[in-house]
C-alpha cells in the first residue's frame, strides 16, 4: 500500500494494497501488507510497534510534515490501534542530513508556531540562512511519545552530499526516488 504523499501531517491506516489517497503516514495491522514510502531527499521514519496488538507503519516528515507533527501522529495512531511505544523500533532513513539542509527564515518561524520555543533548537545559523535537523526534529517527536532514545536508529546518510540516493537538492527535476517497505510477514501455515 502506497500513498500520493504531500508534504501535510495527516495519517492514514491501511487496510487493503493500492493507493489509499493523500496523506504523509500510513500504517497498518494487516500481516502481509507491506507500506511503501518514497523520497528524495525528506526522511522516512520506519516504524514497528509490538503491543496488545502489533503495528507498523512510515511517516514521510519532510520538513512541512515534521513541523505539523506527522512524526507523532502516527504514533498516536499506531498506540490507539493497540500497539505499545516503549515497545517500538524505528529507522530514520537516509535524508537530507544536517550538514546541508539550508532553510529560510520562514521555515524556521513555521516550526516556532507549531512546535513552540522548542522547535528553535533544530536549527543552526548559518550566514543568513538556517540548518535544519530533520533527524533531531523526528527523533524528539518519537521520543515525546514514549519511543525509548535506545530504540530509535539514525541511518545518518546525507542525499545532499551523499551519491548513494537520489537528491533533489543536489539533482533537481532529474532525481529519482528511492523508497523503502515496512511490513509483517504473513505466519507460515502449517
Amino acid at each position: 500500500a502506497w500513498t500520493r504523499q504531500v508534504h501535510g501531517g495527516s495519517v492514514q491506516r491501511a487496510d487493503r494494497p493500492g493507493c489509499l489517497g493523500a496523506a504523509d503516514a500510513l500504517w497498518s495491522d494487516r500481516p502481509g501488507l507491506g507500506l511503501i514510502g518514497r523520497s528524495a531527499d525528506c526522511p522516512l521514519v520506519l516504524v514497528g510497534m509490538g503491543g496488545a496488538h502489533p503495528v507498523w507503519g512510515f511517516a514521510h516528515a519532510s520538513w512541512r510534515s515534521t513541523v505539523q507533527g506527522v512524526t507523532a501522529a502516527l504514533l498516536a495512531a499506531m498506540a490507539g490501534a493497540g500497539g505499545d511505544p516503549a515497545r517500538a523500533r524505528v529507522l530514520i532513513g537516509p535524508s537530507a542530513g544536517p550538514c546541508c539542509y539550508e532553510v529560510g527564515a520562514e521555515v524556521r518561524a513555521a516550526a516556532r508556531a507549531q512546535l513552540g520555543e522548542a522547535a528553535l533548537g533544530f536549527f543552526t545559523p548559518r550566514g543568513a540562512r538556517w540548518i535544519l535537523d530533520l533527524w533531531r526534529a523526528n527523533r524528539a517527536q518519537l521520543m515525546a511519545a514514549g519511543v525509548p532514545s535506545g530504540s530509535i536508529t539514525v541511518a545518518g546518510v546525507c542525499t545532499i552530499c551523499g551519491t548513494e540516493y537520489p537528491s533533489f537538492r543536489r539533482q533537481g527535476a532529474a532525481a529519482g526516488r528511492f523508497a523503502a517497505i515496512i511490513g509483517r510477514p504473513v505466519a507460515a501455515q502449517r
